[in-house]
């Protein structure tokens, strides 16, 4: 597990960042949240708005701040076309994702973008279509909608295409059949409608990005009407989820947001470059909102990694540095786990001006840095992986009291519901994986409410349907060539355990593996904990330093009707051998020798 903090600049101790990495101003509140900070440690933040160039300088400089800012997984919106420009092969999109899955496998997700050259065409609608679904094919997560459309692309009689043109429509549908959101950027903020000199506050912006300056009536339509087309489009399409980027580009209103989400139910922001706009409101109504609609809010930064970093806007002038990066992410975290006031926003070229920050409890600070990301993108996102590191010796399962060894195993949840990805934070289970020459070592901690198990318990032998009660499971593969192969294990609170050989459809519920487990239950803490050594003879097959085989962890809690997985099939079945993340057998953690 890597600790930011270490890679955080000189300077930042100065102003106590080690005591507080986010103290930086002198007053600066301390009451961060704890939470937080773990999920940053573990990387569990997702970015839903980034734009990182296909190059790998670009992407390694982007990674480097990711890590440094506790970002886990970064969205990029730019993927690209998936229509290759005469002479080119691959496309745009296919060359970009390549490229990042094998630099940084676990670290973005890929968004595709339109192609209008055909805008004129009498099928261009089909031909649309036809780029959607093969986005798809190729692995993009959803389509990105650049302002350009309302704004800037023209017909071939040189008049604006609006953004709720009927022939985008089968586009829109074909994306909500494919589960493909769709993040639309539509107009832009309120100043850059308003007057192009020193009276607009938003000079400095505009005054370097003149053609960010829509004021002239003859050439554009009003910000109010793009909106209004935009929200036609989301009304028209129920079934396809609307990602409106920028606090539905108009944080100047939150009122009018908060309406516009309770009228259309498919409709979700980002607060990508606004939060210097948000922070001005009044910051418990802000908190109110961000409550009421945490299950529709995302976190994203509109992040840059060109030939230089953009960070949400940027000027001629501005070439900022890593560590202003990190600044930048560090300054989000305050606006959202802190009542500071006045304090300087994250991209002062977006106006002169303080922010106050409206301190998010840890519930819905969860929602909006990941929760409602991975229910978005879960068939999108990167395959989760558990790093199992080597130790020397082995030793007996011991659920009570834990060999130190575990100490710096490197956890994973299953805290989402298996089929919806529904959260379930206060049953968020930990697991934890090493192994030795000989075995493979698992250890669960399951908060509970109430247990349900089978009585008198079943210890002298196995018993079929345990999983009709409380058990922690693993579905394990040591051959990724053959997915329908693995076994199964189970343990249940009171002790009881099951395992099986599978080769789907065949079941074996005579085969034994040997594996050993210990649990401890307890009460007062309300929580369980197994101990599992399974040894590799189960699997006729011992792995070697580098190896990965496929697992997924289930829990099942039938007191809160919670039937959970580390990697979601997206399906009420467990059994899906696609859905399975993979297991690292890692060399001996750094820390430790073997």
């Amino acid at each position: 597990m890597k600790h930011h903090l270490k890679h955080l600049p000189t300077a930042c101790v100065l102003f106590g960042l080690l005591v507080n990495p986010f103290a930086e101003t002198q007053g600066a509140s301390s009451d961060f949240s704890q939470e937080a900070q773990k999920w940053r440690r573990n990387d569990r933040i997702i970015d839903l708005h980034m734009h990182v160039g296909d190059s790998k300088e670009r992407l390694e400089r982007a990674v480097k701040i990711m890590d440094r800012a506790g970002i886990g997984i970064g969205v990029n919106l730019s993927g690209g076309t998936v229509t290759p420009l005469e002479g080119e092969k691959p496309s745009a999109f296919k060359r970009r994702k390549q490229l990042k899955d094998k630099l940084y496998p676990q670290r973005f997700v890929h968004y595709m973008n339109l192609d209008y050259s055909k805008w004129d065409d009498a099928d261009f609608s089909k031909h649309a279509v036809r780029q959607i679904e093969k986005g798809h094919r190729l692995g993009a997560a959803g389509l990105k909608i650049y302002k350009r459309l309302g704004l800037f692309l023209k017909n071939e009689e040189g008049e604006l295409v609006a953004v709720d043109d009927p022939k985008l429509d089968p586009v829109w549908e074909r994306c909500g059949k494919l589960g493909m959101p769709v993040s639309i950027h539509t107009a832009d903020p309120k100043a850059f409608w308003q007057p192009y000199n020193k009276s607009n506050e938003r000079w400095a912006e505009l005054k370097d990005h003149p053609s960010w300056w829509f004021g002239d009536s003859e050439k554009y339509p009003s910000r109010e009407a793009l909106l209004a087309a935009r929200n036609r489009v989301v009304a028209r399409h129920p079934d396809t989820t609307f990602v409106c980027l920028h606090f539905a580009n108009n944080p100047e209103s939150i009122d009018q947001v908060a309406r516009w989400l309770e009228e259309h139910p498919n409709m979700k922001v980002d607060i990508a470059a606004r939060v210097p706009e948000l922070g001005r409101h009044e910051a418990r109504k802000v908190h109110k909102l961000f409550k009421r609609f945490e299950d529709r809010i995302l976190f994203g930064t509109d992040f840059m990694v060109y030939d230089r970093l953009i960070l949400g806007s940027s000027g001629k002038g501005e070439n900022p540095t890593n560590d202003d990066a990190v600044s930048f992410f560090q300054k989000h975290w305050r606006w959202f786990e802190t009542w500071d006031k006045d304090f300087e926003h994250m991209t002062p070229i977006q106006g002169d001006w303080t922010i106050d920050g409206i301190h998010l409890p840890d519930s819905t600070l969860r929602k909006v840095y990941f929760d409602n990301a991975r229910k978005l993108l879960a068939g999108s996102l990167p395959t989760p992986i558990l790093k199992a590191h080597r130790i020397a010796n082995d030793f007996s399962p011991d659920a009570a009291t834990a060999q130190s060894v575990w100490d710096k195993a490197e956890p994973v949840w299953i805290d989402y519901e298996s089929k919806t990805v529904t959260p379930r934070p206060r049953l968020s289970t930990t697991v934890r994986a090493l192994w030795s020459a000989n075995a493979l070592y698992l250890r669960y901690e399951s908060p509970y409410t109430e247990l349900t198990t089978f009585q008198p318990p079943k210890l002298d032998s196995e018993r079929i349907g345990l999983w009709e009660k409380d058990v922690v499971e693993a579905f394990i593969g040591s051959d990724p060539s053959r997915p329908k192969k693995y076994k199964e294990f189970q343990t249940a609170p009171t002790g009881d355990k099951l395992d099986l050989s599978l080769e789907l459809p065949d079941r074996d519920f005579d085969w034994s593996s040997g594996f050993r487990t210990d649990v401890v239950v307890n009460e007062s803490k309300k929580r369980w904990i197994a101990e599992w050594r399974i040894p590799f003879s189960a699997f006729d097959k011992t792995p070697k330093s580098g190896d990965r085989w496929l697992i997924n962890l289930y829990r099942c809690d039938y007191a809160n009707n919670a039937l959970m997985a580390w990697n979601p099939t997206l399906n009420p079945n467990f059994h899906t051998p696609e859905r399975f993340g993979r297991l690292a057998f890692e060399s001996s953690h750094p820390d430790k020798a073997d």
